[in-house]
């Protein structure tokens, strides 16, 4: 159960990615991935408040598990392969 639940975040978070990528265009030509730095960013801050909030929720393995480890992990680890697919190492 614990699977489906991180697949489910991990496809909401990489779906939510992907919106933002269409949203905020990429500077072509800059030497900063701006868009990814920011995605990062934003991502560790919301999992940073979210392990603060989690201890005193019920059921915060099960919340952890969707939200921190699915959603945010697809959010952030797709900014990667997203940057990869545009020509960059």
């Amino acid at each position: 159960m614990d699977t489906l639940v991180v697949a489910a975040g991990g496809a909401l978070g990489a779906a939510l990615r992907y919106a933002v990528g269409q949203l905020v265009p990429v500077t072509v030509g800059s030497r900063v991935p701006w868009t990814t730095l920011s995605i990062n960013v934003i991502g560790s801050f919301a999992l940073g408040v979210l392990m603060g909030v989690l201890p005193s929720a019920g059921g915060a393995e099960r919340w952890r598990l969707f939200l921190g480890v699915g959603i945010l992990g697809g959010f952030t680890t797709f900014s990667r392969f997203q940057l990869r697919g545009r020509g960059s190492h």
